[in-house]
């Protein structure tokens, strides 16, 4: 089943903390994925006389490493190394995340820049080919407005705290029991790659993030359940703006998500939604924003063997300026198909429409896109 997911079972999402000296042999192991597109996209002329034709490129190496004490304890720890800075996706960072972890019957505890816990146990539609649900959406057409796509509700239901990304933060998951697993994340500040305290003065502090999902079969039937809870406290430096939006500037940020997802021989439907009903507040005078919006993300998906079919959609919202009372809004329709050339190898090909429609209108952009691509994970 295609969903965000903290299994006990999984490497991927593991852990690290302190122990009692002991004799253990850490093993270190290498993998990672990357992938390769080519597309066409119709953008508006509007846009700004965009280039159709165009590539995208994203991968990581992963670099893992896990030993076992005398004592029983788990310790290990990923440092994940981007394959190249695209500033399409929102960063310059060459290392992604980098975390510490250590596990046994108490759970898992995690240290280090990573995902917060509502982000990672988090359920998603299926998808296949490229995804919708990750800000990969403007990748062939292009998008104007203001409002960004990563981890809000404007381009996704896997939203963080204040647009949280990777920050240095600690995380507690629970065991399994029952199918059901809990997990609370704490981020002193948002700030990604942060490692000294930072002044508060305009800045998002104190983040929590909770997140809880189940994991069940019955007769065949696999089921997967998610919700969870994201919040920041704001700094010092926010003041009382009054605004034609009707946003309160100086209140605390506040957001949930929920999933589902369910599979049967082969076939799998989801549906996830986020709502942050206190965004983020950035700017000042004529560029003030919030992130405040909500999001619908559905999608199917049918696999037999090597081949994958997939349809999915997603409709997004942001506040964006506060001197506007309309929002920003983002559709997108998606069909996939992916083949599998061998273990960790496959081809894929995507068809959609892509709408962005700017509050202001000045900024609208949609169009039909065409893309094929080369996906390797090892």
């Amino acid at each position: 089943m295609t969903k965000n997911l903290l299994l006990g079972t999984t490497a991927l999402c593991a852990a690290a903390a302190l122990s009692t000296p002991a004799s253990a042999q850490v093993e270190v192991t290498v993998g990672g994925y990357m992938q390769q597109w080519f597309g066409w996209g119709d953008n508006d002329a509007a846009a700004g006389n965009l280039q159709d034709v165009n590539t995208f490129t994203e991968g990581e190496i992963i670099f893992s490493f896990q030993g076992v004490t005398d004592n029983g304890l788990t310790f290990g720890g990923q440092v994940q190394l981007e394959d190249n800075a695209n500033s399409t996706s929102g960063t310059t960072d060459i290392i992604d995340e980098s975390y510490l972890f250590v596990s046994g019957d108490f759970g898992r505890v995690l240290l280090g820049s990573e995902n917060s816990a509502a982000y990672l146990m988090h359920i998603t539609p299926p998808a296949v080919g490229m995804g919708l649900n990750s800000g990969s959406q403007n990748r062939f057409i292009a998008n104007g407005t203001g409002s960004s796509p990563f981890r809000t509700p404007f381009g996704a239901t896997t939203i963080e705290a204040a647009g949280d990304n990777d920050s240095e933060k600690i995380t507690y998951f629970t065991p399994r029991f029952n199918g059901v697993q809990l997990g609370i994340s704490y981020a002193p500040e948002l700030i990604q790659d942060d490692v000294v305290q930072q002044s508060r003065v305009g800045q998002y502090v104190n983040g929590i993030s909770i997140g809880a999902n189940y994991v069940g079969e019955f007769d065949g039937v696999e089921v997967s359940l998610s919700g969870g809870f994201v919040y920041a406290e704001q700094g010092a430096g926010f003041t009382t703006v009054a605004n034609v939006a009707g946003v309160d500037t100086t209140d605390d940020f506040y957001g949930a998500n929920a999933g589902i997802s369910i599979a049967y021989m082969g076939f799998e439907a989801g549906f996830s939604y986020a709502n942050v009903w206190s965004g983020r507040i950035s700017g000042a005078g004529a560029t003030l924003a919030s992130t405040e919006g909500q999001a619908f993300h559905g999608g199917i998906a049918y696999t037999t063997g090597p081949l994958s079919l997939g349809l999915g959609a997603l409709y997004g919202t942001s506040e964006g300026l506060l001197n506007d009372s309309d929002n920003d809004e983002h559709l997108n329709v998606q069909g996939g198909v992916q083949y599998e050339l061998g273990q960790g190898i496959s081809v894929a090909g995507i068809v959609g429409w892509n709408e962005f429609d700017d509050e202001g209108t000045t900024a609208d952009n949609e169009g039909v896109y065409v893309a094929g691509g080369v996906l390797v994970s090892f």
